[in-house]
C-alpha cells in the first residue's frame, strides 16, 4: 500500500525537478549606482548557466534603462542545487557605468570563495 502511494509522489517530484522553472529578484539598487540580482533555475531550464544568463540579461536591461550604460561586474557567486527545491542559484553584483568612466576598465573576474582555509601551523 505504501509503495503505491510513494511511487506517484516520487514521479511527480522528479518531473518537477526536470521541468523548466526559473526566477529572478530583478535588479535591486544597493548603492548609488550599484545593483544586485539573484536568480535561480532548475536543471530542466539550464541550471547555473541559465541563471547566470538571466542575471546578465537583466543587468544589461537595467543599465540600458539608465541611459545605455555598460554593466561593470563587481562580483558573482553561484551555488549548486539544493535537495529542497532543486534550483541552482546565481547572484550578480554590478554597477552601471559609462564606458568613459575611470572606474570602467578591463575586468579580471574571480569567484568569491565560500570558505577560506587558514594554516596556523608554523
Amino acid at each position: 500500500m505504501k509503495r503505491a502511494v510513494l511511487y506517484p509522489i516520487t514521479l511527480i517530484s522528479i518531473g518537477l525537478a526536470i521541468s523548466g522553472c526559473s526566477s529572478s529578484s530583478g535588479a535591486i539598487k544597493i548603492g548609488l549606482d550599484t545593483y544586485t540580482i539573484a536568480t535561480s533555475a532548475s536543471f530542466g531550464k539550464g541550471g547555473i548557466p541559465a541563471a547566470k544568463r538571466i542575471a546578465y540579461e537583466e543587468a544589461g536591461e537595467q543599465c540600458k534603462k539608465l541611459g545605455n550604460l555598460e554593466v561593470y561586474t563587481l562580483s558573482e557567486k553561484s551555488n549548486g542545487t539544493t535537495w529542497v527545491d532543486g534550483m541552482f542559484r546565481f547572484e550578480l553584483n554590478f554597477r552601471c557605468l559609462r564606458s568613459t568612466d575611470p572606474e570602467f576598465k578591463r575586468q579580471n573576474l574571480q569567484s568569491t570563495p565560500d570558505s577560506i582555509i587558514e594554516n596556523r601551523s608554523r
